[in-house]
């Protein structure tokens, strides 16, 4: 799930307007999150907005960093969550994004965690007043789920193999590339291959459904509200930061991409 792979790096450069927001909900200096680590580099992003079911809000953020990690929080309106759902939701939001630009590392990289998150079980969880938290490591060993739920976290050209496919649904070439991709990535994480269940409707809600067995059903929706990213970017597929408004959080400056 991470967004530099197969890329080259270079140096963090020295970044120059830096303003705070400090009404933000999220990306305050009293919101600590546990997994960004101390790399400057190393990028990382954050989601935010709420979920919506049956006339009631909740607020959430999703964190994703670069070495596996992911961490969710909500600020709880309806006094239960259902991470699984909400996870499938974020991520076929994602999917949506990629099947738009397929080479895109940000919306490749949430879709993959999202997935990966949602069909594998947290490292831990914690709650403070009305505020919840999970938070996934995949230093934790967790086995990968099966099919192809556990092959496409791992792998960005299997991401972007299905995203083409989606954006021609009928283009058989496009579904014979993601076959091969298919093949190749089972092959190369040593797993028996498995296809799409053919009657998996072929939408970034259909696919998501099938990949994590989760289906949010017409009544919950989520609605992003904030993007932003840190971090050094591979220039291939990396997010357009050119003239983002930019928050301290954490120590790292981040750019506002919505």
């Amino acid at each position: 799930m991470r967004f530099r792979e197969y890329a080259a790096y270079r140096p963090p450069q020295p970044r120059t307007s830096v303003v705070f927001d400090d009404h933000h909900r999220w990306l305050r200096d009293d919101k600590v999150c546990d997994i960004l680590g101390d790399d400057p580099a190393a990028p990382r992003a954050c989601l935010y907005g709420e979920i919506r079911t049956g006339g009631i809000t909740d607020a959430f953020l999703l964190v994703v960093a670069d070495d596996g990690k992911l961490e969710y929080r909500v600020e709880r309106g309806a006094g239960s969550v259902e991470v699984d759902r909400d996870l499938a939701l974020i991520a076929a939001h994602a999917l949506e994004r990629l099947v738009d630009d397929p080479r895109g590392r940000l919306a490749g990289g949430i879709f993959r965690a999202a997935v990966w998150a949602a069909t594998i079980s947290p490292a831990r969880t914690r709650t403070s007043g009305l505020e919840w938290a999970v938070t996934f490591d995949d230093a934790d060993g967790h086995p990968a789920a099966p099919g192809l739920a556990g092959l496409l976290p791992r792998d960005r050209h299997l991401t972007r193999a299905l995203a083409r496919m989606l954006a021609s649904p009928v283009d058989l070439a496009a579904r014979r590339d993601f076959d091969d991709a298919t093949d190749v990535a089972a092959a190369r994480a040593d797993r028996p291959v498995t296809r799409l269940d053919p009657a998996t409707v072929l939408t970034p809600a259909g696919v998501t459904a099938a990949l994590t067995g989760t289906e949010p059903g017409p009544d919950r929706l989520a609605v992003i509200t904030g993007l932003a990213v840190t971090g050094v970017w591979p220039p291939d597929g990396g997010p357009d930061r050119a003239g983002a408004p930019v928050v301290r959080w954490h120590d790292l400056d981040w750019d506002r991409l919505l």
